[in-house]
């Protein structure tokens, strides 16, 4: 396949599917690594600490939250202009990398439809963009334009394309309407995708009634790096769940994910998607599973699933579900009863025997949930790694606070953390590391002042703002700590931490 031109004008610039090829050459068909997820076009990313939202989220998040996004007016029909002008392709490109593929898709298309613009015409513009395209919003519309008027030839270049997680959403709705078996055209784009496109394709195999489909979405389909709830609902659904469930020997893989799948159910419950209520077969579901959970090996994923069942079963909104009340106490027996058993303690201490061990925090959630004494395997793991924020929260729950300060004073590099003041929202590993610390200490008068001054000299914002609640929380401040927080007022940076800070000073009257 030609890649297409890596010149529009007089800069040199790779097209998206020159990457795309450059990537499968490199990687096979995908999933591929996530620096290839990084198009050409990247625009660079804040340095500040400041969350970076890809378009690819805001794509995700725009499809599944917010309402329908609107281009301002005029857009649709100047571009559908310039398609039935006859414009240079360049041209179209240009004008469509200045607005959202997102809001002006379906309506170009229906636009496109009453203007008669001939299909050759819009086939080979969606083409060209695709091809040559190098700003991600016009090689979008380029592959709408392919859905709509292109064929099964097509196919190639929708999945290479659509491996890229940017384009995965519209690649699949072009397969969907280009290929003669589109939803294994589609199951073919969603095996390549683990992300935000894993849930965009996904979403288009559902009421798929092929068996090799069905299979996948039970055992792995439903998987994804965003969120497992999105596609649970689904998976079970289409996948047929319990019937897949009642095979006299479920293979392992099916027991894992069933698992998977349930707890994702449990957890999206109350949430933007639907969760355990919502499935018909949830209660004889789970009631299998915990007896193939109770014979089956014993592994931490499945401790895990375990566990968030067992929360919510114990938790249950104020209906239970909607269930009647003896199958839920049924079930939470029934789950009491798996969760018991001696081999997953002893799964969950082993897990964390070794502080170096790459599942030691995956053990680490289970033993604490298991409410195991691991104070002396997390403050081994801490010695490993200081920058394990996860491990040094289990500690502010498990720890004395002087212990604590002990500990982050000895692990820590306290000079390099009063780096500050600055404007960051988010901090590095041992800035992390500092702020449950921090927090801890409101309820322990006097203790860390050490770390609350280097707090209060923090470039991170959140961090400077905990170590002024706690010391607005002690009875009596120390003279020092006050004239730390008017030193940090004087050159805050943020002016809500500033009148928080002048609240303070205010009240201590020094």
């Amino acid at each position: 396949m030609n890649p297409g031109t890596r010149k529009l004008s007089d800069d040199d610039r790779l097209t998206f599917l020159a990457h795309a090829i450059s990537m499968s050459s490199l990687y096979g068909p995908g999933p591929w690594p996530q620096h290839a997820q990084e198009l050409p076009d990247e625009p660079p990313r804040p340095d500040d600490g400041r969350p970076y939202i890809s378009t690819t989220v805001m794509d995700g998040i725009r499809t599944h939250h917010l309402s329908a996004q609107s281009e301002p007016a005029g857009a649709v029909t100047e571009v559908a202009g310039l398609l039935q002008s006859g414009a240079p392709f360049a041209a179209l490109h240009e004008r469509l990398s200045q607005g959202s593929a997102l809001a002006i898709c379906d309506d170009l298309i229906r636009e496109l439809a009453s203007r008669k613009v001939p299909v050759s015409r819009a086939y080979e513009a969606g083409r060209w963009l695709a091809e040559h395209g190098t700003h991600r919003e016009a090689t979008k519309i380029g592959i709408v334009l392919v859905g709509a008027c292109g064929g099964e030839p097509d196919r190639e270049l929708l999945l290479l394309l659509g491996t890229l997680e940017e384009f995965t959403l519209y690649a699949a709705v072009a397969l969907l309407r280009t290929q003669p078996d589109r939803q294994r055209a589609v199951y073919e784009l969603a095996r390549r995708v683990t992300g935000w496109g894993r849930i965009h394709a996904v979403e288009r195999l559902e009421g798929c009634d092929d068996p090799e489909v069905r299979a996948w979405l039970l055992r792995e389909g439903f998987r994804n790096d965003i969120m497992n709830a999105y596609l649970a609902p689904l998976a079970a659904t289409t996948g047929d769940l319990y019937s897949a469930l009642l095979d006299p020997e479920p293979d392992e893989a099916l027991v894992d994910g069933a698992g998977g799948i349930l707890a994702a159910l449990v957890t999206g419950e109350g949430g933007p998607v639907s969760g355990i209520s919502a499935y018909d077969d949830a209660v004889p579901a789970l009631d299998r599973y915990a007896g193939l959970a109770e014979t089956r090996a014993a592994t931490l994923r499945r401790l895990g699933g375990l566990l968030t069942i067992l929360e919510g079963l114990r938790r249950p909104p104020s209906d239970g579900y909607g269930w009647r009340d003896g199958d839920l106490a049924a079930l939470r027996r029934r789950y009491e009863e798996a969760v018991g058993q001696r081999r997953w303690s002893e799964l969950a201490l082993a897990g964390v025997a070794d502080p170096a061990a790459e599942d030691f925090g995956s053990a680490l959630h289970c033993a604490t949930r298991l409410g195991l004494p691991v104070l002396p395997q997390v403050m081994a793991r801490l010695r490993v790694d200081p920058r394990d924020s996860f491990a040094w929260y289990e500690a502010t729950r498990l720890a004395e606070p002087t212990v604590l300060v002990e500990l982050a004073e000895e692990l820590l590099p306290m000079d390099s953390l009063a780096n500050g003041p600055g404007d960051r929202i988010f901090g590095d590993g041992h800035e992390r590391a500092l702020e449950p610390v921090v927090e801890k200490l409101g309820s322990s008068p006097g203790t860390g002042l050490s770390l609350l001054r280097v707090a209060l000299r923090n470039r991170v914002v959140r961090l400077r703002r905990s170590a002024v609640r706690v010391l607005a929380a002690w009875p009596d401040v120390p003279g020092e700590a006050v004239a730390w927080v008017r030193a940090a007022y004087e050159v805050e940076p943020d002016e809500e931490l500033r009148g928080d800070m002048r609240a303070f000073l205010a009240g201590t009257r020094r």
